[in-house]
This record gives C-alpha cells, sequence and structure tokens, in this order.
C-alpha cells in the first residue's frame, strides 16, 4: 500500500510532496477544487511522477541507464513542463506498452492523468498556452464482457466463509453484502454504524468522488447483519466508540481493504473459484440481478452508484444459454441437405428439405397459450423470488442458542 494513503483514513494521508511544485499543486487542486477523492488524486499523483522519471531519462537529466523507480520526480519546472512536445508524449505511450506491459486501459488513464495536469496548467491557472496531450486520443480498448460467479459459485463462497474463517459472522456478513448490494470494497470498508437502518431495511453508501446513495436490504443482508452484529457489539476489548461497521478480530478497529481481500480471496480458494477478485463480486451480483431480477437498465445504474448508463452496459450482456437458444429457434436451422449431386437433379427438386417435426412445431405453435410463454423456464427458472430473497446460505450454524432453546446438564 501506499507510504502517503491510511486505508482506514484515505482522506487523512501525509502531503503528496515528493513531485515537482506544479504536479504537487495539480494534486491539491484535484482533492480541494475537483472534489476528486484521495485514491483518485493519488492514483494521478502516480502517474505524473512515473512521466516525469521517464522524461528525466528521455531528456538526458539522468544516466541513460538509469532505473526508473531509482529517478528522483522532483526537480521539473513549469518551462519543462511546456517544453514537453506531442512526440514525448506518443513516445511514453509506447514506452508503458512495449516496455512496461500497460493494458490498453493502464495507458489509457496514464494519459488521462496527462490531459488533467496540461488542462489544469493551460485553462485552470494559465501557466501554459499549449497543451502537447490536446490531440491525442487514448487507445481503443477492447471489449471484454466482466467476469463473474454463477449463482452456484456464490452460494459455494458464502457456504466457504463459514468454515474457513475465524469470524465467520463477519466475513459472511461481507460476502452477503458484496453479492446482494453490488457494494465497491471501499464502501463496504467505509461503512459505519449509523449508515445502517435495518428498520427502514436500507444502508447509505458513500461512492465515488464523495456521492452518497441509499441501498435497499433484502432478506439475506438483513439476516445476515443482524447476526454479525450481536456478535461484533458484544465483542471483547471494542471501544464503544468505535463506529465503523466491520472490525478486526485482533485490533478491535476497523477493517482494511486489503484485509477483506485477503479474506476474500481465501475464502474463494478454499471453496475452489480460481479466477476471481473481490471486485468480481461487485461484477457478480449486477450480472445477477439484471439477468434473473428483472431490473431495468437505469435502476441498475442508480443502485451501482454509477455516474453514467454507459458504464452500466456493460452488465447487459447476454449469458451463453440465451445466446444458443436464439440460434436454435432460427427457423434455417431445421434445413437438412438431402442430395449434394446436382447432376442427377430432376426438375422440379429441391436441394433440402424442412424436418416433418418442424411443421408440426409451427402448427403447435398456433394453439399455445399466450401467457406460456411468459412462464421462465430452464436456467431462469431457478431465479424466481431471488430479488427479494437474496443470495444466502443456511446460517444455522453460526447462531446461538436462544434461552429457551439451552437445556440445564
Amino acid at each position: 500500500m501506499s507510504i502517503y494513503l491510511d486505508e482506514k483514513n484515505p482522506s487523512k494521508h501525509k502531503p503528496f510532496d515528493d513531485a515537482s511544485a506544479d504536479i504537487v499543486e495539480y494534486v491539491r487542486y484535484l482533492e480541494v477544487i475537483a472534489g476528486k477523492s484521495a485514491n483518485t488524486a493519488f492514483s494521478y499523483y502516480c502517474d505524473l511522477r512515473g512521466f516525469s522519471r521517464f522524461m528525466k531519462r528521455r531528456r538526458g537529466l539522468v544516466a541513460e541507464d538509469a532505473e526508473l523507480k531509482e529517478i528522483d520526480p522532483k526537480g521539473l519546472d513549469t518551462a519543462f513542463w511546456g517544453s514537453v512536445t506531442k512526440e514525448d508524449v506518443y513516445e511514453y505511450l509506447y514506452f508503458l506498452n512495449r516496455e512496461c506491459g500497460n493494458k490498453k486501459s493502464s495507458t489509457a488513464r496514464r494519459l488521462a492523468s496527462l490531459h488533467g495536469f496540461y488542462d489544469y496548467l493551460v485553462n485552470q491557472v494559465n501557466r501554459l498556452s499549449q497543451d502537447p496531450t490536446a490531440s491525442i486520443k487514448p487507445p481503443k480498448q477492447d471489449k471484454v464482457l466482466p467476469k463473474y460467479l454463477t449463482a452456484e459459485q456464490s452460494m459455494q463462497l458464502l457456504e466457504s466463509t463459514q468454515h474457513q474463517s475465524d469470524f465467520p459472522e463477519r466475513d459472511y456478513c461481507m460476502v452477503v453484502l458484496f453479492l446482494n448490494c453490488g457494494m465497491r470494497l471501499a464502501e463496504l470498508v467505509g461503512m459505519d454504524l449509523g449508515d445502517i437502518d435495518l428498520e427502514q431495511r436500507q444502508i447509505r453508501l458513500f461512492g465515488k468522488g464523495h456521492k452518497e446513495r441509499m441501498v435497499y436490504l433484502n432478506d439475506a443482508c438483513i439476516e445476515a447483519l443482524q447476526l454479525y452484529l450481536k456478535k461484533r457489539n458484544t465483542m471483547e476489548g471494542l471501544d464503544p466508540k468505535e463506529k465503523a461497521v466491520f472490525v478486526t478480530r485482533r485490533m478491535k478497529d476497523r477493517i482494511s481493504n486489503r484485509r477483506v481481500e485477503q479474506l476474500v480471496t481465501g475464502a474463494m480458494k478454499a471453496a475452489g473459484l480460481k479466477g476471481f477478485s473481490t471486485h468480481k463480486l461487485r461484477h457478480t451480483a449486477a450480472t445477477l440481478m439484471y439477468q434473473t431480477g428483472n431490473v431495468d437498465i437505469l435502476t441498475l445504474k442508480q443502485l451501482l452508484g454509477h455516474s453514467s448508463v454507459g458504464t452500466t452496459q456493460i452488465y447487459t450482456h447476454l449469458q451463453e444459454f440465451q445466446v444458443r437458444a436464439a440460434i436454435e429457434q432460427n427457423p434455417l436451422g431445421e434445413v437438412r441437405k438431402t442430395n449434394l449431386d446436382t447432376t442427377k437433379q430432376e426438375a422440379g427438386e429441391t436441394h433440402g428439405e424442412i424436418s416433418p417435426n418442424s411443421a408440426e412445431m409451427d402448427a403447435g405453435a398456433k394453439d399455445t397459450p399466450d401467457d406460456a410463454a411468459e412462464t421462465p423456464t430452464g436456467p431462469m427458472e431457478a431465479f424466481d423470488g431471488a430479488a427479494k430473497d437474496g443470495f444466502r446460505v443456511d446460517v444455522s450454524a453460526l447462531r446461538e442458542p436462544d434461552a429457551s432453546e439451552k437445556t440445564e446438564h
């Protein structure tokens, strides 16, 4: 983790001063004026420090064979930034792709950092008159479908959190919230007790850009929260003033992003699930809600806290069984070849024939009631009512028996 940012209190960090004065002032502008989060400002800060090191080596200000990470990013003034050309930027992008192995998305973000920095110098503080990045477009992104867990895999993960954890109530609750609410990792870690309203069945989240939104809690979330909070509030040594919802068992304070990732990764490994990250649980929630919960795209956008519906549209991809069904319903799929030898064809002979079953199916379709098509079948049938109840498993093993259930020995 960064030497600057504190995962548990990202808004409280050491000053970003290990860079040129223009970059430091730009990062302060991002946080104070533009209202960007500390994480976003820090990402831009790292990108611009990397560009500073690259340009120092490119301009011969350090040894040609100097390790990039060993180069001091400080010492570049406004005149130097004004001397940067479009060719310098293109060479930097080429360096990121060929030598650093950056993906297109990473390269695009680093270019966005340069765009923002030069827009600040040219348009916000009027220190430069030309922007060398103005006409440079980011690399065209590959359209990759978000990877997500199936409903069955989600249930396996929930089962795993109950058996491989030293604090199963907490870990089970976190995974339930990820899978049912689609919240981001930082949103879950940043939750305070005052953000939860079990009576109104809702929770308040603070997303990117300090945007606040309310998320509905279904039965699975309510059950998991009640179970965990009962255990949390009776933890020995926990400060009564601690407002964080999710706390560590040993330190008794707010859990960190990294610790949550470790716990989720461990649970996935125990469940035999490979190739998934904690963020993929957000993808899972969004995809399953859209495909099985009859949720429209605008509702899903609000639930996930997206600024643009374009971001939400990545979850509208079709499942494999839907694509297969569409192909199988093509009427030409019943055509069969009867004879490939065209030399023996007689007048009026056809090149193919329609399967007898096809005609019968067409005739039968006319007699099918209208409402029959609306009855969910196949994979969709298993998700009837899932939006209300949510993803959960039997948690009876985690419950402590009530007084009425205890027997005297």
